[in-house]
């Protein structure tokens, strides 16, 4: 399983996610074809620059004919940057985005045009995009819209982001979610997320406090572990904080992982106190073992004609696999236990089903390491009738030959012979094909 680990032990900004994924490895064409493909106005240019004496990649927006240097004055998700930096609150990363209502997370005091987050949507819906590129960058300005609204208790749609500021937000939130595809990765991690403290910001209301309201909001709905970190100001922002709740499929340390690439992404700034950087590791997991969730929930009244379709559901939203055992519950009530499994990638999706699908009004969510075969399908005949065939190894070794049920069915109907006839035949001739 190719496997990225995202360290935010210096924090996170967009920038700074999409320079470390680009100098992984990740397609700069296919980036800036999938920036352009939302605003034909931006692209996204790299150039190598150092930090603490470590090399890193610096990923820089540009409009159209107005390059944004390394050197130009930052635009915020929360505060003027610029502006604050004699004051020991400079942030330590690259430009960021302005967003919410003129008030967000410490945001630059731009009067300027706006973007409702509807808008945005509509822009990303009707772009020629990769389904998983649209799909993420629409995940990444939802989970925005939803932490600005909170954090200035309005309704999501309402939510406006700045003309300047949601350029840079779609290049970078478009540009991480074509880096990631670009890398054909199946999981990611990500570390205890550093957010900063120390202080506050002016934004155009007045002083908000480090780390900011929306930054908290989405992490909260991440279920994300985080640090105050070693630096007295924003270390991760809004639009970095979005970014890795849409793409985490777990948090924690470096997995066990044979390294084919790694990226350092840098941002804006060289404070003292840390390097300012990123980085991303990128590999095939050292033993085979992938981690996922399980959720249960107790059931105990609903029509039981009904949980069919429940399971199929939950298998079109992407569970891996969901069964019910039946139970004994208080006061002698018969009633099931609901399991699923699931990747991180789809736990939303699932969560959703259950909790529409079902009667449930909760849930238990717990984590696993699951090991599984390597697997192969062929085909088999058993008297002139074809039939598919799953063949699972592990060590290199054909250690199981399982036929499709639908497929003996369907032939032993056909020949007119018993199922269990059909089906020894078919896994004798499975096994044949590798004696």
């Amino acid at each position: 399983m190719r496997t990225a680990w995202i360290d935010c032990s210096a924090g996170a900004s967009g920038d700074m996610l999409l320079g470390a994924l680009l100098s992984a490895g990740a397609d700069l064409a296919s980036v800036n074809a999938a920036v352009a493909a939302v605003d034909p106005s931006l692209s996204v240019s790299v150039t190598e620059t150092s930090r603490h004496q470590i090399a890193a990649t610096k990923a820089t927006v540009e409009v159209l004919g107005t390059p944004h240097p390394e050197s130009a004055p930052a635009r915020t998700v929360g505060h003027d940057h610029e502006a604050d930096a004699d004051h020991g609150h400079g942030h330590g990363h690259g430009h960021d985005h302005g967003h919410g209502h003129g008030h967000g997370d410490g945001e630059a005091d731009n009067h300027g045009p706006t973007r409702p987050w509807s808008e945005v949507r509509r822009l990303l819906q009707e772009a020629a995009l990769d389904d998983a590129v649209r799909n993420r960058a629409l995940d990444t300005f939802a989970r925005l819209a939803r932490a600005e609204a909170a954090a200035h208790g309005v309704e999501p749609d309402t939510v406006h982001f700045h003309e300047v500021g949601a350029l840079d937000a779609i290049a970078d939130i478009v540009g991480v979610a074509a880096a990631v595809t670009s890398l054909d990765l199946d999981r990611v991690v990500v570390s205890t997320i550093a957010l900063g403290g120390g202080g506050q910001v002016r934004g155009q209301h007045g002083g908000i406090p480090i780390p900011g309201p929306a930054v908290l909001h989405l992490l909260t709905e991440a279920q994300a572990p985080v640090t105050g970190g070693a630096a007295p100001y924003e270390m991760t922002t809004p639009t970095g904080a979005a970014l890795l709740a849409t793409l985490a499929d777990d948090f924690g340390p470096l997995p066990s992982l044979r390294i084919q690439q790694t990226g350092v992404g840098a941002g804006g700034r060289d404070p003292v106190e840390v390097p300012n950087i990123l980085r991303v590791v990128v590999g095939e997991s050292a033993d085979g073992a992938t981690t996922e969730l399980v959720y249960e929930t107790n059931v105990d009244d609903l029509d039981p004609r009904i949980w069919p379709q429940v399971l199929a559901r939950l298998l079109e939203a992407g569970a891996a696999d969901a069964w019910l055992t039946p139970i004994l519950m208080k006061k002698g009530r018969p009633a099931h236990t609901l399991s699923v499994l699931v990747g991180g990638g789809n736990a939303e999706q699932v969560r959703a089903v259950i909790l529409s699908e079902t009667s449930a009004i909760g849930l238990r969510e717990f984590g696993i390491r699951k090991h599984a075969a390597d697997r192969e399908f062929t085909t088999v005949e058993v008297s002139g009738q074809r039939i598919r065939v799953k063949i699972a190894r592990y060590g290199g070794q054909v250690v199981n030959v399982q036929p499709e049920y639908d497929d003996v069915a369907a032939a032993a109907t056909v020949l007119g012979k018993p199922v269990k006839t059909v089906l020894a035949k078919a896994v004798a001739a499975g096994h044949d094909l590798w004696n």
